[in-house]
């Protein structure tokens, strides 16, 4: 009796153990996809200017506090569920400093991996509506550009060493969903409508600061926690 009672306890742990594997999966899948999209200048424009209403914080802020923790896009927006559950900024810099991830951090701090990804999935949604709004017509465009402007966002200092850290599955994934919503774009502005030289260079993935490896793609060195 004993015997099957622990083994049905072994049971439900295991389970357990797998659904919350399971949601730290899904979790870091959608934190890199936020990533990913980022990697490009105006995809960064649309992560930024996304996360930036959401979280309720001017760009400038966002991108000084993300040049302090050294996280890219995803991993700061795991940083930001983290805090809103109860985290503290000053636990996570010590953390950040001793060399953990933020995963690791989550873990310690038994994050809730599956609220944590739908909300990154809703985040994703929230970004491709933004590219998807930016493409839609010219005075959205020159409303984003002029938003970059009051804002005094500079695509080229929201930077640091982590943001290109993806795969190239990572970047071709992302680079699909980028075009597919400018596409969706350029089709709702009506069929006979097509695209300008200059939009079509707006629109296309600008990787010119990006170097591609066997370990995917790295940045130039920018931003990063400091180690004392």
């Amino acid at each position: 009796m004993r015997r099957s009672a622990c083994l049905s306890l072994l049971v439900i742990l295991v389970t357990i153990s797998a659904a919350f594997s399971d949601d730290q999966e899904r979790a870091e899948k959608q934190a890199r996809r936020i990533t990913a999209m980022a990697t490009d200048k105006t995809g960064r424009c649309m992560v930024s200017m996304s996360l930036a209403d959401k979280l309720k914080i001017s760009r400038p802020a966002m991108v000084a506090d993300r040049r302090r923790l050294g996280l890219d896009y995803g991993s700061f927006f795991v940083a930001q569920e983290l805090l809103a559950s109860g985290a503290q900024m000053t636990q996570l810099i010590s953390q950040l400093r001793a060399g953990k991830t933020i995963w690791q951090i989550g873990d310690q701090l038994h994050a809730n991996w599956g609220q944590i990804a739908a909300d990154a999935k809703k985040q994703n949604g929230k970004i491709e509506d933004y590219i998807y709004r930016h493409f839609l017509n010219k005075k959205n465009t020159e409303a984003d550009e002029l938003r970059d402007m009051k804002d005094k966002y500079d695509p080229q200092l929201d930077a640091v060493r982590t943001d290109f850290m993806v795969t190239p599955q990572e970047m071709v994934d992302a680079q699909a969903q980028y075009i597919f919503w400018r596409d969706q774009a350029a089709k709702g502005r009506g069929s006979g409508r097509h695209m300008t030289r200059a939009e079509e260079q707006a629109a296309n993935m600008d990787h010119a600061d990006t170097r591609h490896d066997t370990n995917g793609v790295a940045a130039p060195a920018a931003g990063g926690i400091p180690t004392n």
